[in-house]
Order: structure tokens, then C-alpha cells, then sequence
């Protein structure tokens, strides 16, 4: 039975490390982690890693195709580098996640999306962050629309900065390896009732 799942998605996916400028170690980004859950519970599985730092949406549309074949399951995390550029709308976004839901569906893989997570006012300016909420609820009725599982992060992650967050020196908006540990393991359930 095929049980490989990809994750797609920006920095946070990748994990990366705001303040050293760089990506951290890959065995610490959540597909990782969440690879290692599945193989000690003994639902072995193989979790690739096609985070990019600085992908959107609209990049990742374009190649979904060819980075998502041969998966039964793609977790999808895309929002943040689009919600902070200026030029970038939500019915824009929205209907770039929704083409790569139909991308799935025609290939037969799985889908589940990542809520658009947290980040400091700093990060993006006040006005931005205040859109989350709004594109959040947007991307929850989309998934629901097309019956795609949607794990909210942005509720998930914002009690706590510090712990979820890696950046002491810049504004946070990257997952620490405790915010990667969090995201595998809120993605967990839905991947293991999809690849029954």
C-alpha cells in the first residue's frame, strides 16, 4: 500500500531559522517529526520534505503536479508569504489553493491544508496581521467546500510565542522546533485516517 505523503509549503514547512538566516536541520521540520511518530506507532510511512522558504501559493501551483506524484496524501501549508505581500489578495490565494485541490483530486492523492499560522504585528505590520483572522475563515470555508481537512494553526500556535516561535532577535513568524513538533503532531490524526 503506497503511504508516502508530501508536505508542500513555505519556510515553516522547511524549517526555517529566522535569525541565523538559514534552514535548520530537516530531521527537525515537522514532516520529519511526523514521519518519526508514524514509524514509532507502526504506521511506517514516508514524509518527504518540498518546503521552500519563500513559496507561495501561486509558485507552488504551478509545479503541484510534478512534486506531488506518486503521493497518497499531500499536507499543504501556503499563506504567509502571500498574506504579507501587499500586491496579493485572498481571492487570489483562495483560488490558487482550490486549483491545487483540483490537482489532487485528478491524481488521486489526498489533501490536507495547514491554516495560515500566527506571526508577530512586527513581522508584516499590524494591518497584516490583522487580515489573518479574515483568510483563515476564508481558507476554512474552502476546505470545507471541498471537503479537504483543515488543521488551524493560527488558533493552535498563538497562545505562546516564545515556545512555538524560533526568533529571539527578529519578529516571529517562524516555527521553533517545538512549533515543528506541534504541527506533526496536529497533522497526525487526519494523516493516519487518510491512509487507512
Amino acid at each position: 500500500m503506497n503511504r508516502t505523503i508530501v508536505a508542500l509549503g513555505d519556510g515553516n514547512t522547511r524549517y526555517f531559522l529566522g535569525d541565523e538566516g538559514k534552514c535548520g536541520p530537516i530531521e527537525q521540520a515537522w514532516p520529519a517529526q511526523m514521519e518519526a511518530i508514524l514509524a514509532a506507532l507502526g504506521a511506517k510511512a514516508a514524509v518527504r520534505n518540498e518546503g521552500v522558504p519563500g513559496e507561495t501559493a501561486a509558485d507552488a501551483r504551478e509545479t503541484f503536479a510534478a512534486r506531488s506524484a506518486g503521493a497518497r496524501l499531500c499536507v499543504l501549508g501556503f499563506g504567509m508569504e502571500d498574506i504579507r505581500r501587499p500586491e496579493r489578495t485572498m481571492a487570489a490565494y483562495l483560488g490558487e489553493m482550490a486549483d491545487m485541490f483540483r490537482q489532487a483530486k485528478s491524481q488521486g492523492t489526498g489533501v490536507i491544508t495547514l491554516g495560515i499560522p500566527w506571526f508577530d504585528k512586527d513581522y508584516a505590520g499590524e494591518l497584516v496581521q490583522s487580515r489573518l483572522p479574515k483568510w483563515n475563515d476564508g481558507l476554512s470555508r474552502l476546505c470545507d467546500e471541498r471537503s479537504v481537512p483543515f488543521v488551524d494553526l493560527y488558533r493552535a500556535l498563538r497562545d505562546d510565542p516564545d515556545r512555538w516561535y524560533g526568533e529571539r532577535k527578529l519578529p516571529r513568524h517562524n516555527l521553533s522546533a517545538a512549533g515543528e513538533r506541534k504541527v506533526a503532531e496536529l497533522v497526525l490524526p487526519l494523516a493516519l485516517r487518510m491512509l487507512r
